[in-house]
């Protein structure tokens, strides 16, 4: 029992950690509205639709392709 409660939290650390260094190459707004203008930038130059969500480990604001 001990060891599958060790397993699982060194697995969530992983996993933290895998999401914190995914944010840190990820381009940062420090508000919603900034983050909305540059998506709408970004639609037109490229195309794409991108989605500002506030993310949960920075508390910063950045971009996503999919629908959140």
């Amino acid at each position: 029992m001990a060891a599958d409660i060790e397993r699982w939290w060194d697995d969530q650390q992983a996993r933290k950690k895998g999401r914190q260094d995914k944010c840190q190459t990820k381009r940062v707004f420090t508000s919603e509205a900034e983050a909305r203008a540059h998506a709408a930038a970004d639609r037109a130059q490229f195309g794409d639709r991108f989605t500002p969500y506030r993310c949960d480990l920075c508390g910063d604001w950045h971009l996503t392709r999919s629908a959140t």
